[in-house]
């Protein structure tokens, strides 16, 4: 396996914090320490096959497993008293469409659920867990290749 540059280092850890994080160019240039020219070149993406950071961002925050979290934080929101910002509703109506458009579990959830069982059962029993763990990676690698 290649060893990572810095540069590749911070480049994806500025993908992150845009994707994700939902971070300005400015505020990831600042963090970063490189210019905002420099974040809005990276987020255009690079190479024949490469996608924009937006776009990449626009996938994270539809993805089902997101939608929650919008919700969650919407539901903050209003219960400190502020405004909708969202159409609450219509999300969680799209989010129910989705879901049961989906006949397969995706690997986030598998993923999510293993997490949570691998940490029960390193209370329960650690060296039945670590044998878990390499079932569990295996099944993922799986599932991986089953969903491309």
């Amino acid at each position: 396996m290649a060893k990572r540059t810095n540069n590749e280092v911070v480049r994806a850890m500025a993908e992150r914090m845009f994707v994700e994080d939902g971070m300005t160019a400015k505020a990831i240039a600042k963090a970063v320490d490189v210019t905002e020219q420099t974040i809005g070149r990276w987020r255009k993406g690079v190479g024949v096959n490469a996608v924009s950071w937006d776009e990449k961002r626009k996938d994270f925050l539809s993805a089902p497993h997101n939608l929650k979290k919008i919700l969650m934080k919407e539901l903050n929101n209003v219960a400190e008293g502020k405004d909708a910002a969202i159409d609450v509703k219509a999300l969680a109506n799209i989010n129910k469409v989705i879901e049961s458009l989906s006949d397969k579990v995706s690997v986030q959830v598998v993923y999510t659920v293993f997490k949570e069982f691998d940490n029960w059962m390193a209370d329960q029993d650690p060296k039945i867990a670590v044998q878990f763990l390499e079932w569990h990676k295996q099944f993922l690698l799986h599932k991986a290749q089953q969903e491309n």
